[in-house]
């Protein structure tokens, strides 16, 4: 296999600097995609950073990323700490924790009902104008499991994350939640 340029590299680093992306995947990763949309560094290196960064974005992260690189290390110490600096994380788990349970599984049957009269009406070639849009889940609080491939850290929003919902946003997503210091308990940290 080709190893990826210094410049895909570079760019990996310098725009997610933790955790680190592995060497490995990411030599797997460019030789795909070299192979298979049969691109050039030389002349298609926009390209090239492009599909890399959306492969990354759509990777399992225990697969992509270097374990003990993402979180630091003293999050895992036994006091309340501060979790500082960009980190990109993958959300593996997502729960509303401002409803009860009984009301999110009201909406899950009615979504699941609206789910199958649209598969109906689809294929018996129905389209009906008013239509009722999918129920949506109810929004307070939104509870999480992040992950930098190695370690699960629980988090809770403080304050409305709006591209974030339950029921639309897809588990594996990625996001870097640390746009301001967060103060991390650590009781209830999990390594993988």
């Amino acid at each position: 296999m080709t190893p990826p340029p210094f410049e895909v590299v570079q760019w990996l680093k310098r725009t997610y600097p933790r955790p680190t992306v592995d060497p490995e995947w990411l030599e797997g990763c460019y030789a795909w995609i070299i192979h298979e949309l049969h691109l050039r560094p030389e002349r298609d290196m926009a390209t090239i950073l492009k599909n890399v960064n959306e492969q990354l974005l759509q990777s399992d992260f225990t697969d992509s990323m270097l374990a003990g690189t993402g979180f630091p290390q003293d999050v895992f110490s036994p006091q309340d700490t501060v979790l500082e600096g960009p980190v990109l994380v993958e959300v593996t788990e997502m729960m509303e924790i401002g409803h009860s349970a009984y009301s999110l599984l009201h909406i899950y049957e009615s979504r699941a009902e609206w789910r199958k009269q649209a598969e109906l009406r689809a294929a018996r070639g129905e389209r009906d104008p008013g239509e009722k849009p999918m129920p949506k889940y109810p929004r307070s609080m939104l509870k999480f499991q992040l992950s930098d491939g190695a370690s699960l850290l629980p988090a809770i929003e403080f304050k409305r994350l709006p591209d974030i919902e339950l029921g639309e946003t897809p588990l594996g997503c990625k996001v870097n939640p640390v746009l301001q210091p967060v103060r991390v308990s650590t009781h209830a940290v999990k390594r993988r």
